[in-house]
Order: C-alpha cells, then sequence, then structure tokens
C-alpha cells in the first residue's frame, strides 16, 4: 500500500509541475481554468490521500459567500456554489485534517506541530448567506470554522461598499464614471465587459487602502453617477451582499462557530490615524460583546494585505486582548515561524478546482 501511495503521489507530482508550466506560457484567466480542471481530476483520484506528513504547516482558507443559485460571475465572484463548497467539504473531510482555529492558535503558542495537513475553515465579512446557506453544509460535515464579522455594518444592515462598485459598475448601465484620483480626475470608460472589470479594480484600488474621509469623496462621485434608488434595486437584486443580523449571529455562537471581530466598519486599518484604529478595533469589540455576549480573541483585517496592517495596528490588536489576526496574503501557515497576529489565509474563489489544485501544491513540499 506505501509503494501505491508512493506512485500516486510521484504522478500526480509530475502532472502538478506540468500543469504549472504549461499555464506560466498562457493568459492568466486560461492558466487558472487549466488549473481548475486539473483540480477536479485530483479530486476524482483523491490525490491528496497520498500528500506526505509534513509537520508545522497548515493553511487557513478564506470564503465570502456561499450561494444556492449560480452566481454572476461578474458581480457574485467571491460567492462559492453550494454544490461546488460541498465538493471541497468532502476533500477535506476524507484528505485533510480540519482543524479550529483556536487549536491552531494553540498549537502555534505551545510550539506544538497541528496534525498533519490540517486545515482552517473561516469566512469574511459576514454575509447572510454564511448563516443562511454555508452552516447547513459545514455542521452536515462535522466541519468547525470562524465567521469575522464587520460590526457596525450588522448593526446596521449596511452593505459593503467593495459589493456597491460591482453593482453599480456591472449592472448600472453607465458608459463611463469619473473619479477623482491621486493625480486628478480618472475617468473610467464601461461600454465593454472587460473595461467594466478593469474598473472595477481600478475603484476598489483607489478606496481601498486610503483614510476613511479620502475614500467617502471618491465613492460620492461613483455613486452620483447613476439614478437615484438604482442601487437600492441592484441590491435587492443581489441579495447575496445583505449581511446577516445579530440574531443569526447568536444562533452561529451557540451551535459552537466561533465568531470573531472584522473591524467595525470593514476599513483598512494600515492607512488610518492611530486614534481611528483603536476606535475600529475597541468599538467592534464592544459591540460584538454587547451583542452575542463574550469576546472572541480571533481577528481578521478588512482587505487582509499588507497595507491594511501596520505596527500600530497589531499593537492596538495586542492592547485589545487579540491572540490572532488573520491576513489575506497567501501562504502556508509554518507554524514554528509564523506571527500570530499575521496569519496568512488562502481565498477560496467559484473555482472549486483551482483550490484542490492549490492545496495539492501548498501540502506537497
Amino acid at each position: 500500500m506505501p509503494i501505491a501511495t508512493d506512485i500516486k503521489r510521484e504522478l500526480f507530482a509530475a502532472l502538478s509541475w506540468r500543469t504549472e508550466a504549461r499555464a506560466a506560457g498562457m493568459t492568466a484567466e486560461r492558466g487558472v481554468r487549466m488549473r481548475d480542471r486539473v483540480g477536479h481530476l485530483m479530486r476524482w483520484a483523491r490525490a491528496h490521500d497520498s500528500l506526505p506528513e509534513i509537520e508545522n504547516r497548515a493553511v487557513i482558507l478564506c470564503f465570502h459567500g456561499v450561494v444556492a443559485h449560480q452566481p454572476d460571475p461578474d458581480v457574485e465572484c467571491e460567492h462559492v456554489h453550494v454544490a461546488r463548497f460541498r465538493q471541497l467539504l468532502r476533500v477535506i473531510r476524507r484528505s485533510f485534517h480540519p482543524l479550529a482555529l483556536a487549536e491552531l492558535v494553540d498549537c502555534i503558542r505551545q510550539r506544538v506541530s497541528p496534525p498533519p495537513k490540517s486545515v482552517v475553515i473561516t469566512f469574511d465579512d459576514g454575509y447572510a448567506n454564511n448563516a443562511e446557506v454555508a452552516a447547513e453544509e459545514l455542521d452536515r460535515f462535522r466541519m468547525p470554522w470562524s465567521a469575522f464579522l464587520p460590526a457596525q455594518l450588522i448593526e446596521t444592515g449596511t452593505y459593503q461598499w467593495i459589493d456597491d462598485v460591482r453593482l453599480l459598475v456591472h449592472g448600472g448601465g453607465a458608459r463611463s464614471v469619473c473619479l477623482p484620483g491621486d493625480d486628478g480626475p480618472l475617468t473610467l470608460h464601461l461600454e465593454t465587459r472587460d473595461a467594466r472589470h478593469e474598473a472595477v479594480r481600478a475603484i476598489h484600488q483607489l478606496c481601498r487602502y486610503v483614510p476613511d474621509d479620502v475614500r467617502r469623496a471618491r465613492l460620492a462621485h461613483l455613486y452620483a453617477a447613476f439614478p437615484t434608488g438604482l442601487l437600492e434595486e441592484l441590491r435587492a437584486r443581489y441579495r447575496s451582499f445583505a449581511p446577516m443580523t445579530w440574531e443569526q449571529a447568536r444562533q452561529l455562537k451557540s451551535a459552537g462557530v466561533d465568531v470573531g471581530s472584522h473591524s467595525l466598519t470593514h476599513t483598512a486599518l494600515g492607512p488610518q490615524s492611530p486614534e481611528a484604529i483603536r476606535h475600529e478595533v475597541f468599538a467592534a469589540r464592544a459591540l460584538l460583546q454587547a451583542r452575542i455576549g463574550e469576546h472572541c480573541p480571533h481577528f481578521s483585517y478588512p482587505y487582509g494585505r499588507r497595507a491594511s496592517l501596520s505596527q500600530q495596528t497589531e499593537a492596538v490588536l495586542f492592547e485589545a486582548g487579540y491572540n490572532c489576526a488573520l491576513t489575506l496574503e497567501p501562504d502556508v501557515v509554518r507554524c514554528d515561524e509564523v506571527n500570530l497576529l499575521q496569519l496568512p489565509r488562502l481565498i477560496v474563489s467559484p473555482l472549486i478546482g483551482r483550490m484542490v489544485f492549490n492545496l495539492w501544491q501548498r501540502f506537497l513540499r
């Protein structure tokens, strides 16, 4: 049996490296599709059963939404169809070791290796479908998981601006929009699908890692370019972006789900003033405690990239009693050398085969 396992591992290792070599010569989209197809082959063949048992390594996955309808690839590009979600959970259940975030943190703090091939499941942004769709599937597969909530958005039922941008650019019908940029007015054309995708990326980049007042001023120009009431119509059409309620959050907590903080208003902390950082962290902690009952020592950085972090953010999180903070820097967790306030994660896209392929690559060596 070990010989058969070794042969399977060698065969799929060769296939994965060949896939990477071929994908490097393709467009990014074609390369992603190729990895997705190979990942589904790996899933079908149970390739991950043959992975080596490497110590002091784990992966934290970051989901955003899970939906029962076919997600719109332009607008709901971070939402996974429930059938695909189920496929990935089956792979994790049979070939990996599902681990609660608190268990991983304990292993790191105690300098003990987690079980080989450990995978932690997390959800960011607090969408209602986390409670309405994903929770049932995770319970069915007996998977521990964490949900990170932007507290003020849950309190007020507010949609996130980053989703509003996708709704308006792809569904608003405008031919162009103009926003104030770093070097003067920036005009973005929206006539074609590719142009709209590029506009979404540009607006996100323009508004994500800046002080809150700068972001609000820039977004005001975007909202003003569309008819009054249109955004509410689009939000009603795309209910996948609706935030969960506090009652849903309490139900998750009662069911054993780890419910942590994703800041107060889902703002990138790094570019904010020291006073604003403290407010985002401490006010969110107080609101979460008031609404769900107790302090969870786990935090997830909004947007999660290097520009979201700083020495100041780490100091404030430590002062607020957080023993870990999750980024979106794409890497495995190397438990014997990681900074607990900068834990990396892998974002899960709707192309589940791509993530199956990625898990193979991350645990192979």
